[in-house]
């Protein structure tokens, strides 16, 4: 064949030459290790997130329990005189999940109480608490 068959073959059969192989796309190598990246990025965007979830519960809780703690500390102050010893009960059907337990002790001071209000909520090992400490002055 001649050079000029051959040039007129090229142009008819439009023959597309190749770039040697491995120069283009990804080895299969390639494309796992970036997989691996991806799904390790994920993990860890996930176990934030429940972080994020559970933290965010935890702190909602917590401020219900020092209101809760704040207005029973309210009601003792507000009150008679308190006298000494403990209580404990429920807040009903407003908040069932939380307990409160109050106790009053006395001072080197007659007209003095140390009052003590504990918040608890949970159960078992999860249980947790908050609380508040006052002295309450007898009302002359």
């Amino acid at each position: 064949m001649s050079d000029e068959q051959e040039e007129c073959r090229k142009r008819y059969f439009r023959v597309k030459q190749y770039p040697a192989s491995g120069t283009e796309g990804f080895t299969l190598l390639e494309v796992m290790v970036a997989l691996l990246i991806i799904a390790t990025s994920f993990v860890v965007l996930l176990h934030t997130r429940n972080q994020s979830i559970i933290t965010a519960d935890y702190a909602k809780q917590a401020t219900v329990a020092a209101l809760l703690a704040s207005e029973k500390m309210s009601e003792v102050e507000q009150g008679e005189f308190p006298d000494t010893g403990e209580e404990s009960s429920t807040f009903g059907d407003d908040y069932p999940e939380y307990r409160w337990r109050t106790s009053v002790s006395d001072t080197a001071y007659e007209n003095i109480r140390e009052v003590r209000v504990e918040i608890l909520w949970g159960e078992g090992k999860s249980e947790r608490s908050t609380g508040l400490v006052n002295y309450v002055r007898k009302k002359e």
